[in-house]
Parts: C-alpha cells; structure tokens; sequence
C-alpha cells in the first residue's frame, strides 16, 4: 500500500508541478471558480475523520488539498488558455474556432465579461473576467488564428 501513495504522491507532485507553471504564465486572470474550494473543504472535513500516521498518506491528502485549491485558477495566458475547475488543464489557441465575449455592465461596478471559447473538439470553456469586453476582445484577436471568429453577445 505505501508504494501506492509513493506513487499518487509522485503524480499529485509532477501535476501541482504542471499547474504551477502554467498558472505562471497566465497575462490575464479569470475570476476564482468557488467551487474548487468548495469541494476542497468537503475532502478535507472528510479526510479528517480518519486520521494516520502514514506520511505518505499525509502528503498525497496535502498534495490533493493543493490541488484542489490551484484548479480554481484559470486564465488566458501567451501560449494557452489555462482551464480552472475540477477538470482543469491548459488549451492551445489554434484548436479554439469560435469565442462568444458577454459583456456584463452593472451600473457602479467594474466590467466583467463571460467568455465563451469553442474548441474543434465538441467542447465548450465558459471563464468569467473582471476587464471588459473591449479588452478581452482586443487581447484575443492577437493570440487566435485566423480562423477563429470572435462575437460579442448579450445576457
């Protein structure tokens, strides 16, 4: 069993590793998702109730709580776009084929907007942003090719 969580622990290290580096490289910050801490807690409170000594279990759970924790991030970084929520990762611009940009105005607040990205795989990546959508808008058409559309929608 402990060459096991050896094991898990190895792969929770090289993916905390992973999103480290790409939440580097992350030039424009998307809102915190919630729910990545949400779930976090719920494993932590969890894990709780069964305490060990094991110290290989207690840096898989650390290195899991971690983990749990960076997924909230996300972004549009100089090379990818960095995915956040639970199923987390990085996307290449060239595989992106259409945004849709919704503006959110709300009288006395800052500009947020909801981005939209379509890859050519039957995906779609929502990720909400405290700029505008000008902003935004300006920001991709320099990274998407040519044969990405962007589109400005309405809520």
């Amino acid at each position: 069993m402990s060459v096991i969580l050896l094991i898990v622990d190895v792969i929770f290290f090289l993916g905390a590793a992973f999103n480290i580096y790409w939440q580097s490289q992350i030039e424009i910050r998307s809102i915190y998702k919630i729910s990545s801490l949400i779930f976090a807690g719920f494993i932590g409170a969890w894990l709780l109730v069964s305490p060990t000594n094991q110290l290989s279990y207690i840096i898989m759970v650390a290195l899991f709580m971690l983990l749990n924790i960076m997924n909230g991030v996300g972004g549009v970084g100089n090379k990818k776009i960095v995915l956040n929520g639970f199923y987390s990762g990085v996307l290449d611009y060239a595989q992106v084929v259409h945004v849709t940009l919704i503006p959110i105005e709300i009288q006395g607040r800052k500009p947020k907007v909801a981005v939209i990205f379509n890859t050519k795989r039957p995906q779609q990546v929502e990720m909400n942003f405290n700029i505008s959508y000008k902003e935004m808008e300006k920001y991709l058409q320099k990274k998407l090719s040519n044969d990405a559309s962007v589109e400005v929608g309405q809520i």
